[in-house]
């Protein structure tokens, strides 16, 4: 009887209108990938792998509180997919005020606007375990912890409309720090650190353009390189294995996407970087004169099979130093294809080339790979 009544009394609690506003959302998409490597000093070898890119789980919802004022909550963390790492990562979670004619303020932990941006141009998004987008190579890819953010409402354009986004970070720590899924910037005051963007959208063009202020970033990304004895070497950790330089970071991006007539589009993308002094960049930093990199991409969706996709990709980043060290330049090139079976459900297949050069050593690391992308 009193397993009844508490059944009861947990079934009516789910359905007041209490939680009502309650969204359960997310993602789960897994690859298998070959990945074979090149190794300078060791024997080379065939791998395959099983990669989680991206997953995650969220909780979101709206509450109206007057005839122009609602409360807007979020949160979500990431999973593994292949159960190869760490569940429960941080990913975007705030609470805040959405007002419509003013806009919306959020207090939380939140993706740069810089780091948005690339949404609308970066066709591999996520790819090979996170590796193969503009993060792999890119610096500026962050999300801060600590934050208060402000997005404007949509200004109406004759042909579109712009968006207006910023970010203020509170350090609340004595230097720069990368945490389980978002990092902490320096400095006590809010908006030591700071990124913001302005964007224009509309059916035909997106275009965009954000900078970010002292935003801690990865310099010296080396993207899906997996050789074990990899012949670039510009940083490595206490393994020995090629990583990246941890640093804060003042970055411009700009970007561009056109959607052209029966199903073509074609994107853009440019951004530079440079360290800015900060407690907590890592060693060998300070000799970093800035980093640029560019992206060019298409799209094409079959107009007779509206199901398949095919894409491509090229993108590219040059780092150089003031030590007279040799520029170090990370090269990406993808082609893909989707079957989306519906909204939620898509499969693709993918083959790319990286490439990682400073002076006359050279890493190369091919990868093929399919996968299934399941959203709810």
């Amino acid at each position: 009887m009193k397993t009844k009544l508490a059944a009861a009394i947990a079934l009516s609690l789910l359905a007041a209108p209490t939680f009502a506003a309650l969204t359960l959302y997310g993602e789960i998409d897994a690859s298998i990938d070959y990945l074979p490597e090149d190794n300078a000093n060791t024997s080379d070898k065939d791998v395959v792998e099983v990669s989680s890119n991206s997953s995650f789980i969220g909780l979101k919802g709206e509450e109206k509180l007057n005839d122009r004022l609602n409360a807007v909550y979020a949160i979500e963390w990431g999973l593994s997919a292949d159960g190869d790492s760490t569940d429960w990562t941080t990913r975007n979670r705030f609470v805040g005020l959405k007002d419509a004619q003013l806009g919306t303020l959020k207090v939380g932990a939140h993706d740069t606007p810089l780091k948005q941006l690339s949404s609308p141009v970066d066709s591999f998004n996520n790819y090979v375990a996170n590796k193969a987008d503009v993060n792999g190579i890119f610096t500026s890819e962050a999300r801060i912890s600590n934050a208060v953010i402000y997005e404007s409402p949509a200004i109406k354009l004759p042909t579109g409309a712009i968006k207006v986004n910023a970010l203020l970070a509170s350090g609340e720590d004595s230097g720069i720090a990368k945490g389980n899924g978002s990092s902490k910037t320096a400095g006590r005051g809010l908006g030591d650190a700071w990124s913001a963007s302005v964007v224009y959208d509309s059916p035909v063009v997106v275009a965009g353009i954000a900078y970010d202020k002292a935003i801690p970033s990865s310099f010296l990304g080396s993207g899906f390189s997996n050789a074990s004895s990899p012949e670039v070497l510009p940083a490595v950790d206490k393994d020995g294995k090629l990583t990246s330089l941890f640093a804060a970071a003042n970055t411009i991006r700009a970007i561009g996407r056109v959607n052209l007539d029966r199903g073509l589009a074609l994107k853009a993308l440019y951004q530079t970087s440079e360290v800015e002094t900060a407690k907590g960049n890592a060693t060998g930093s300070e000799f970093i004169d800035d980093a640029q990199g560019w992206l060019v991409g298409a799209e094409y969706n079959f107009l007779t099979a509206k199901a398949w996709t095919v894409k491509a990709q090229y993108s590219q980043n040059t780092t150089t130093f003031t030590n007279n060290a040799p520029d170090y330049e990370a090269k990406q090139i993808f082609a893909g294809a989707d079957y989306a079976f519906n909204k939620q459900v898509k499969a693709y297949g993918y083959a790319g080339y990286l490439t990682l050069e400073q002076g006359s050593n050279e890493t190369k690391q091919p990868v093929v790979g399919t996968g299934l992308e399941y959203k709810f």
